[in-house]
């Protein structure tokens, strides 16, 4: 069964990519563009990815917010594959259960604040009821601003020049995408400075709006979609290549009761990215 993070779903399509050569570059001068435009990850360490993950959320939130539920049965799924996915990438993997916005905001700030000069990535994945904006903690609504602030130049400089990579599994608000058939033709730094928003990445699980969706035993369509896609391609294509890959998957595979659901990502990043 799937459930949009606050509704369940009987009707659901879950889904049962051609490799493409890769090509050799010898001319130095591609070479040298080559290195320019990717972000170097030789350091000691890859870099942190904390999960925060909201299995339930307390009942006094659930009505002031109106929530129509409060547990994320299947979540737990996700992070297991999370974990599983960016540990083999060399990530040191922390995970945070069930945590209060006053935990949650004690937490990431103390991370900001490591020492990240052998780190070469940072990555947080969010787990939870959303809406437009945010996420719900165990026990209050956290704008998700707050997260980025934290690990943009100005406030964590041994980030900076570093990607910063955020995946939210979160409703954006409560439309519905009811998907619609395609027409019959189309195929299914001079300066020395650096701008303190370069080099982010959220991916979200769905665009503006609209709500996501989750299944009960298996996890959400998104998360699993994109950890399929790191242990598949992470290894040979650029991220975006990877992460486009995630959208397509989850926007022609899957389907609840006739509803579709759209990952949208907004991207900062100035370099490629190869994990």
């Amino acid at each position: 069964m799937a459930e949009e993070e606050g509704h369940s779903f009987q009707n659901v399509t879950e889904p049962s990519d051609s490799n493409r050569k890769n090509y050799s570059i010898t001319r130095d001068e591609d070479l040298e563009d080559i290195k320019k435009y990717k972000y170097d990850l030789d350091y000691p360490e890859k870099g942190v990815c904390v999960i925060i993950n909201m299995e339930k959320l307390d009942d006094e939130l659930i009505y002031k917010e109106k929530l129509k539920t409060g547990n994320r049965p299947g979540t737990n799924k996700d992070v297991e594959s999370l974990s599983e996915v960016f540990t083999s990438y060399g990530f040191e993997v922390r995970i945070e259960n069930n945590a209060t916005a006053g935990r949650i905001a004690e937490v990431m700030k103390e991370v900001a604040e490591e020492d990240h000069s052998q780190r070469g990535c940072f990555v947080c994945v969010v787990l939870s009821h959303g809406k437009d904006g945010g996420f719900y903690c165990y026990d209050d609504f956290m704008e998700e601003e707050f997260l980025f602030n934290l690990f943009k130049g100005e406030s964590c400089k041994q980030l900076v020049g570093k990607p910063k990579l955020f995946f939210i599994q979160a409703c954006r608000g409560d439309k519905f995408d009811s998907g619609v058939t395609p027409y019959a033709s189309v195929a299914t730094t001079s300066t020395g400075r650096i701008p303190i928003e370069a080099d982010f990445l959220c991916h979200y699980s769905t665009s503006q709006g609209y709500v996501a969706f989750r299944h009960v035993s298996y996890g959400s369509w998104f998360i699993q979609s994109l950890c399929e896609m790191l242990k598949k391609y992470g290894k040979k294509y650029e991220l975006m290549q990877i992460l486009t890959r995630v959208n397509h998957k989850v926007a022609l595979e899957y389907e609840a009761n006739g509803k579709k659901e759209m990952p949208c990502i907004v991207s900062k990043l100035t370099k490629d990215l190869y994990l």
